[in-house]
């Protein structure tokens, strides 16, 4: 996926948005990348929980880098009953993403919509009509959610309807807020921010050590700000430079 990243100057103009179907099965890839690449056969093995931070920073950082690319991201994920418990302490069961705790609190922070896709049955005159549709609001009996406040419950699926719930939704929240202009506020997990990039980037380093290729990375880091540089020395305005040569270094490791 860091290859879209790369050649997104090529590719703008052909893929706009990246579908990962499904993002349960995208998790367990990632871990089978990060036990490759430490010699081991279980994440547990790594002391210290380690293992699951690598993970999830690798999880989460290579999504990241799509978005700040500038491609949308749908992450699709099967869905599962799940045993919860209300305000009483009796337990009901709510269909909810099969994806684990772990990576849908990453996922979580960066969607903008949970939506839930079932099909349902509309009677039309004598004739009933089989449709999809896509719930936007949850309730007990499934789970769902958007940070859009005024989006519809639900819409027959479709990516025009999609689209639409979404503009209608940011237009009648400019007017309830008195009007105005929309603006492009963004998620802000997902916004390109240096002092988080600069963690990234000094926990990168050490495994640059470790993995003894430090002089590969300095070549990569002198090829994106011409001249010799550390990490430590990239200026706050140049965090754009310093995501991309963050991915092309993961690359060699």
């Amino acid at each position: 996926m860091r290859q879209l990243v790369r050649d997104k100057e090529k590719l703008q103009d052909k893929i706009g948005v990246v579908a990962i179907d499904t993002v349960d099965e995208a998790y367990k890839l990632c871990e089978k990348f990060i036990c490759q690449q430490n010699g081991v056969e279980n994440i547990r093995e790594l002391a210290w929980g380690s293992g699951y931070k690598m993970l999830d920073d690798e999880f989460s950082s290579t999504f990241r880098e799509l978005a700040f690319a500038g491609y949308g991201l749908f992450f699709i994920s099967h869905a599962k009953d799940k045993t919860l418990k209300d305000d009483r302490g009796q337990e009901y069961t709510q269909i909810a993403p099969a994806l684990a705790d772990r990576p849908f609190s990453i996922i979580n922070k960066m969607v903008d919509i949970i939506a839930y896709l079932r099909q349902i049955d509309i009677q039309e005159g004598e004739e009933v009509k089989h449709k999809r549709y896509l719930f936007f609001r949850g309730d007990e009996r499934f789970y769902a959610g958007s940070r859009f406040a005024y989006i519809v419950p639900r819409v027959e699926l479709s990516y025009e309807n999609l689209l639409k719930s979404i503009y209608d939704a940011i237009d009648k929240e400019v007017e309830a807020k008195g009007g105005g202009e929309a603006t492009e506020e963004s998620n802000p997990y997902l916004r390109l921010d240096y002092d988080t990039l600069m963690e990234d980037a000094k926990a990168l380093w050490l495994q640059v050590i470790d993995k003894g290729k430090i002089e590969e990375a300095q070549k990569l880091l002198e090829k994106e700000f011409g001249k010799a540089i550390k990490f430590s020395e990239v200026p706050s305005d140049q965090v754009e430079a310093l995501s991309r040569v963050i991915g092309e270094i993961k690359e060699i490791l």
